[in-house]
């Protein structure tokens, strides 16, 4: 059994991906992040490195193939800041399409897009739209930040979001040496865009509900880059993050593996 040893696809000879494939049911794994901005505190890979492990975990507890990630995703709004590095919409939608479309012609007919950054959505979306509307493949984009998630500290300002407390904890949980807390500091936004308006990418979820969509660039919501206040995270925190979100997308591939997906032939 391949995937009881591995489940890195690039770990694979190309005979042990054709059991992969059988053995998985089909499914693979397709993380994609972001590199950009998480303030002075967190570094630029954070969604990247959270999806790809949660991306990881879950492979190895269903049986699932897991592709190498896509680092880079639609971070334009972040370019404000150094570090960030941004791929355009079209290409992010082809780059995941293309990698996909190479799987799916090996057999892996329960492709999973395992999204870790909401500035990817509308692209990763549509490129899961072309390949089912293009091949018949069951395509499943799945948001990583929205499968599941624990109560946050009542002291939490409404605006804490990118880079604040959540993102914060799950980087010290996964690689504490790399956040650094000489750095943290309560980022309170300064812009006024009235009730009905949201911010595109919604940096918390007090920006992310509205009727009217502004797409803004961070610099031009916050001075440092991130949103909220990283003072009460805590590791231990960050690991109940990670594995509440990996029970739930072990639970979705399970069913995704058990064929209870049905569709009106």
């Amino acid at each position: 059994m391949i995937l009881e040893k591995k489940v890195q696809l690039e770990r694979m000879t190309t005979t042990e991906v054709k059991a992969a494939v059988a053995e998985s049911n089909g499914i693979v794994i397709l993380p994609v992040g972001a590199i950009e901005v998480h303030g002075p505190l967190l570094p630029v890979g954070t969604d990247a490195i959270e999806t790809i492990e949660i991306a990881r975990r879950a492979a190895v507890e269903v049986g699932a193939v897991l592709a190498p990630p896509i680092w880079y995703g639609n971070s334009r709004g972040f370019m404000d800041f150094p570090g960030t590095v941004t791929l355009e919409p079209e290409t992010l939608r082809a780059v995941i399409k293309d990698v996909l479309m190479s799987l799916i012609k090996h057999g892996f007919n329960k492709p999973v897009i395992l999204d870790g950054h909401g500035g990817n959505y509308g692209m990763s979306i549509i490129a899961a739209e072309d390949l089912h509307l293009q091949t018949g493949t069951l395509v499943s984009h799945v948001r990583a930040w929205d499968m599941a998630t624990l109560s946050k500290p009542k002291e939490l300002p409404t605006y804490d979001g990118h880079g604040g407390y959540s993102e914060t904890s799950v980087m010290l949980y996964l690689c504490p040496e790399d956040v650094d807390k000489a750095q943290y500091v309560d980022s309170a936004p300064e812009v006024e865009i009235t009730k009905y308006a949201g911010a595109f990418p919604s940096p918390s979820s007090l920006y992310g509900k509205g009727a009217v969509t502004l797409p803004l660039m961070m610099g031009q919501m916050v001075k440092i880059g991130h949103h909220g206040d990283p003072h009460l995270a805590t590791a231990e925190q960050g690991k109940g993050l990670i594995e509440v979100k990996t029970a739930a997308v072990v639970e979705y591939l399970q069913a995704l593996k058990a064929n209870q997906i049905k569709l009106r032939k």
